[in-house]
């Protein structure tokens, strides 16, 4: 529901900030004070056009504010929540809206900086506004078709159905993505079949680059590798014009012997020089071996480097690694599988789309038997509502007409109605304006009290063309409406004044040559005088007595 309504600087408006409470709650005042001010207002806060010509004289800018009560969001008004990362804050959401000089405009929900069009979409789950205005969700043909749902009863049969046709859509979306460019699909299929089997010929192996390097870096200092090699053996072992190194450890072998049969001290030593001279030795035969079985053939150099050319080029092509070129062709090898199972997917796709497609023909083929039927009772039931509050003549037919399938069924929806005897039945949006279509949408809003989801209804100019008797049902309709759904009336009928459950006066002041609108909430007794006024223009012992009365039926 809405709470608060703040309007700065806007029209003739300094600062109103009007309190609303659940129920019926009615704006009075004489004709010019400013009412429509105030529903101008709360229309743009809703996401309505704006314009600079609307700012206070003498102010650099407006700002309105509405602060709504929120205890059980829609599912769009969930979804747009979400989407626009904005939170209830213990469940309660403030929309802002700031107009500057330059014509442009600001839209807030919670603090945060909206689109335009954002903020008219949770307008829309909020207010209904009804009168010479554009905000009202009846005059949608989807909103009228997913109310004669509700009334009839369907809302999970048509949710079975949107899931079905969401299920329909997505397999169309896989038929149609094997179906399409088949030609150049093909060209593709068989260009990868031309680099799965260049990989494959290569016979590439993880790690084998690193092997190959340094394989070839053997065989390129292969002279220098066995020169190194035979000098370190003819030092270690081979006597020349120098003593060898095992012929130096040998004598020093011999020497430390000789001392350790004389000090036993010498004994850990003589030890350790005999296990040097067996390394030595050792690493003698090692280097003796690996000359004479070293032969490097040359041409194996060009092998090696022919192979490493190989590997390099399906890297440039394919990865920077053999494991990623061996990855790529993992790959394109499932999807040439993919591409050659193609017929036998589209061919099982086509038999589920096929099944999928009666299911959801049935399911909507019942939602559209259902839905002439609940149409024909409600049509009955908004026609003797329209005549019940004056709209002599007045008839609610809804047409049905098929349409293609789609998540809501096979039927296009629209709200049919004659304001006067003779005339062809027309949409709502080219029925009469002003007070007439308002009192066409309380007669709808009452039928669909417990169907409809919008919290907070405002009615304007509902009174226009109206009195006696039929004001009376008029007043005690909204009443009724006022139960399940807040209400806010702007009128001018002492009735409807007398029926609101909180009661609000607008009034106009000039000052210093200032007109001002100011808007002030009315008691008991300021109430009666007020119901007087609009009794007979004046406040008379007569018109107070009346008021009392009135104020006293319609409580």
């Amino acid at each position: 529901m809405l709470q608060t309504l703040r309007i700065q600087n806007y029209a003739l408006i300094d600062e109103v900030e009007l309190e609303f409470d659940p129920g019926l709650n009615v704006l009075t005042g004489e004709t010019g004070a400013g009412k429509s001010i105030i529903v101008g207002a709360l229309m743009l806060v809703l996401g309505g056009r704006a314009s600079s010509e609307a700012i206070r004289s003498g102010t650099r800018s407006a700002k309105i504010e509405a602060l709504f009560r929120v205890a059980s969001p829609t599912p769009r008004l969930q979804e747009l929540l979400e989407s626009h990362a904005i939170e209830l804050e213990e469940g309660e959401l403030l929309l802002s809206r700031v107009l500057s000089p330059e014509g442009r405009s600001k839209a807030y929900a919670n603090g945060s900086l909206i689109p335009v069009s954002v903020q008219s979409a949770i307008g829309d789950e909020l207010l209904d506004l009804h009168g010479q205005h554009e905000h009202q969700s009846l005059l949608k043909t989807d909103r009228q078709l997913a109310l004669l749902d509700s009334f009839a009863g369907l809302d999970s049969k048509r949710e079975i159905l949107a899931e079905l046709v969401r299920a329909l859509r997505e397999l169309e979306a896989r038929i149609a993505g094997l179906e399409s460019n088949d030609r150049e699909q093909a060209r593709q299929i068989d260009f990868m079949r031309f680099e799965a089997e260049e990989i494959e010929k290569a016979d590439l192996r993880p790690g084998e680059e690193a092997e190959l390097k340094s394989r070839r870096n053997l065989i390129a200092n292969a002279e220098k590798i066995f020169s190194l090699a035979s000098n370190a053996r003819r030092l270690l072992s081979e006597s020349g014009e120098s003593s060898a190194a095992l012929d130096t450890l040998g004598a020093a072998v011999g020497n430390l012997e000789e001392l350790a049969a004389i000090d036993e001290r010498f004994g850990p030593m003589a030890a350790q020089a005999r296990n040097a001279m067996a390394e030595v030795e050792a690493l003698s035969s090692e280097l003796f071996q690996y000359t004479e079985e070293t032969d490097y053939d040359p041409r194996e150099l060009d092998a090696v480097n022919g192979r490493l050319s190989t590997i390099q080029a399906l890297q440039r092509k394919y990865g920077d690694t053999i494991e990623e070129v061996l990855a790529y062709r993992d790959r394109i090898v499932s999807e040439i599988e993919a591409f050659e199972n193609r017929d036998r997917d589209l061919e099982e796709l086509r038999c589920k789309h096929g099944e999928l497609l009666t299911k959801a023909k049935n399911q909507a083929r019942a939602l559209s038997k259902r839905r002439k039927s609940a149409a024909a009772e409600l049509d009955a039931k908004i026609t003797a509502s329209l005549q019940d509050l004056g709209i002599e003549g007045g008839r609610l037919e809804i047409d049905i007409q098929d349409a293609e399938l789609n998540p809501s069924g096979m039927d296009q929806i629209a709200f049919m109605l004659t304001a006067n005897p003779g005339e062809p039945p027309k949409a709502l949006r080219q029925v009469a304006s002003g007070g007439e279509l308002s009192r066409i949408m309380l007669a709808l809003k009452g039928v669909f009290a417990d169907a409809d989801r919008i919290p907070t209804l405002v009615f304007d100019e509902i009174d226009a063309g109206i009195g006696g008797p039929v004001a009376t049902k008029v007043a005690f309709r909204l009443r009724d409406l006022a139960r399940s759904h807040q209400t806010i009336c702007i009128t001018h009928l002492p009735q409807i004044a007398a029926a609101g459950f909180t009661h609000y006066h607008v009034s106009k002041t000039t000052r210093n040559g200032k007109t001002s609108t100011h808007v002030s909430r009315i008691d008991r007794g300021s109430r009666v005088e007020e119901v007087a006024r609009l009794l007979d223009g004046s406040v008379t012992e007569v018109s107070l007595t009346h008021a009392r009365a009135l104020l006293k039926d319609l409580a």
